[in-house]
């Protein structure tokens, strides 16, 4: 729904404190090793009803999807272990944060590696309340064989105007500046990082690296810092972040032609890793990078289905930590119980329901394989954790 007018000044006056840009941000969350599900749960529905992609979502029973290795790494993989038959879909991730985000935050994800291969659409990325009304800030986005990062914002054209300000200073190059979802497609106003090392095979040869976000009512600003790069200040034990150390900003999206504080509402993150799906399988955009389809062959039939272990082998993300830096408090969503939130969803404009429980799927056997020695890692009780707690939004969130 629609916000009511009483929900729109209560928003406005939950943002108005982050309208002033703060250039050093405290930590407020730290989220690694076995701790790291403590900040996240699952959506509730078995499969992706928002981008129509061949996904039924990882639960905590799918212990070698969802782990922390043995170098103390959380690690959300695809299942390439089954064989799954025709009809039937494959186990991917999904999370999102149990709290939601104001103005004056920054995320933090450390990663040292993100998932690609053909078919794959992995992304962080962050999404207010009736979307798009609340708005939409695509952090990272990889798909197929790509070798850049991909970044966007998505928006209500009736709400209020977005677009690039080209006058900015920023290192990526503009791929479409107009960031209203109803305009290009639904693509929004896109930039990708001219750094090979932002995404795919090259990220994850040289080390990874940190994808930094800033959202003040200033400006939105996107930074990403290969691993030979990151500095000694960007730790996971930083107690703060100074964004005005950090240099050019590879995205930059400015209030003097985008209307960030009419245009995003309280922000909850997410990731994820979609197979196929109404962007991934457009035949023009999988074969950009992978081999052209055959005949009557879809993106589902030729890689999903059947035995996807080489596929999928690199379809995972390898994550050192995500750290929240924030000069608000955030709305967290916390205690035990199975209280329900109904969000609506963008990309297919579908309805996703985060609840305090986990979704399960009773069709079909894929189950993520078998368990691996580091998969035996995952605590019960940080698994747990993911199904605990009551939903503390504003006004509902949109969900991908």
């Amino acid at each position: 729904m629609r916000l009511t007018p009483e929900l729109s000044v209560g928003a406005a006056l939950l943002l108005g404190a982050g309208i002033v840009r703060a250039a050093e941000y405290p930590r407020t969350e730290s989220h690694s090793g076995t701790s790291f599900f403590d900040g996240f749960r699952f959506p509730v529905e078995a499969y992706d009803n928002t981008t129509n992609g061949d996904v039924f979502w990882a639960t905590p029973q799918n212990t070698s999807l969802l782990y922390i290795n043995d170098a103390g790494r959380v690690i959300l993989k695809v299942d390439n272990t089954s064989l799954v038959p025709y009809n039937e879909k494959r186990y991917a991730p999904k999370l999102f944060s149990k709290s939601t985000y104001n103005p004056g935050t920054v995320w933090v994800m450390d990663a040292v590696h993100v998932p690609y291969g053909c078919s794959v659409w992995g992304a962080f990325w962050t999404q207010g309340p009736n979307w798009p009304t609340g708005g939409e800030i695509d952090i990272f986005e990889g798909i197929h064989m790509r070798k850049q990062n991909m970044m966007a914002l998505h928006t209500d054209g009736t709400v209020a105007e977005c677009k690039i300000d080209r006058s900015k200073s920023m290192s990526g190059r503009i791929d479409s500046e107009d960031c209203n979802q109803d305009v290009n497609n639904g693509s929004g106003c896109t930039v990708f990082d001219n750094n090979e090392q932002s995404y795919g095979e090259a990220f994850s040869q040289a080390g990874g690296g940190v994808y930094v976000t800033e959202w003040s009512t200033d400006a939105i600003r996107i930074w990403f810092i290969a691993r030979s790069a990151v500095p000694s200040s960007l730790t996971l034990t930083a107690e703060n972040i100074d964004t005005s150390t950090l240099g050019t900003p590879v995205a930059e999206y400015s209030s003097s032609t985008c209307d960030i504080e009419k245009l995003f509402l309280p922000q909850t993150l997410t990731i994820n890793i979609v197979l196929c799906g109404d962007f991934a399988s457009l035949p023009a955009l999988l074969e950009e990078t992978c081999p052209a389809l055959v005949g009557d062959k879809t993106c589902y039939t030729t890689y999903v289905i059947d035995d996807a272990s080489a596929t999928y082998a690199n379809a995972y993300f390898e994550l050192n930590y995500i750290n929240v830096y924030s000069t608000n408090s955030s709305g967290s969503a916390s205690g035990s119980g199975s209280s329900t939130t109904t969000l609506t969803d963008g990309m297919g404009k579908a309805t996703t329901t985060v609840t305090a429980g986990v979704g399960t799927h009773t069709n079909g056997t894929a189950n993520g394989g078998g368990s691996s020695d580091a998969a035996k890692t995952v605590q019960r009780g940080m698994i747990g954790a993911l199904m605990m707690g009551s939903v503390g939004l504003v006004a509902g969130l949109r969900v991908l």
